[in-house]
């Protein structure tokens, strides 16, 4: 909470952070029962323009708009990591044993790089609609980002990450 608000003003501004109406949230911070409605949007209209109140209004939306830039980050690298698997980008270490009856006769460890290319697709379909790719009946839009570019966007994303092979 901002040191300059009172509490009723931060309840002010969560509320109409919430909701977006000014007259709704100033009944929520403040006692109305006996003011009229003309009075409560006066006053909640005046609140609302307060130099404070739009400070912390700021405050809120630019904690909002990063913490939603993290979260497609994490839900875009997320699926990236899917489709590097899927292609066989990835590989993973298996123990793998020879021999039986009276005992193991041998273990070794291998690297297997396994595919799934319908999980690929999915990872770069769900990309393309994260980016915006798709309009809402599901037609691609005009513009198209080819293979080799999304191939170098991968390339500098595991180079930033410290991955670069």
């Amino acid at each position: 909470m901002s040191q300059e608000l009172t509490i009723k003003q931060e309840k002010f501004v969560l509320k109409y952070f919430e909701c977006g109406n000014a007259s709704e949230a100033y009944r929520y911070a403040y006692s109305t029962k006996n003011q009229k409605e003309k009075t409560i949007n006066e006053n909640a209209s005046r609140l609302a323009n307060d130099s404070k109140i739009l400070a912390r209004l700021k405050e809120l939306q630019a904690k909002a708009e990063e913490e939603s830039k993290w979260s497609v980050e994490k839900i875009i690298k997320a699926h990236t990591r899917i489709f590097e698997i899927g292609i066989g980008d990835v590989s993973s270490s298996h123990i793998v044993t020879e021999g039986a009856g009276e005992g193991i006769s041998n273990t070794l460890e291998v690297e297997m790089r396994d595919t799934n290319l319908a999980s690929a697709k999915g990872a770069l379909v769900e990309i393309g609609k994260i980016l915006g790719y798709y309009e809402k009946d599901n037609n691609q839009k005009a513009e198209e980002v080819s293979i080799a570019d999304f191939a170098k966007w991968l390339s500098d994303e595991n180079s930033k990450d410290g991955k670069d092979d």
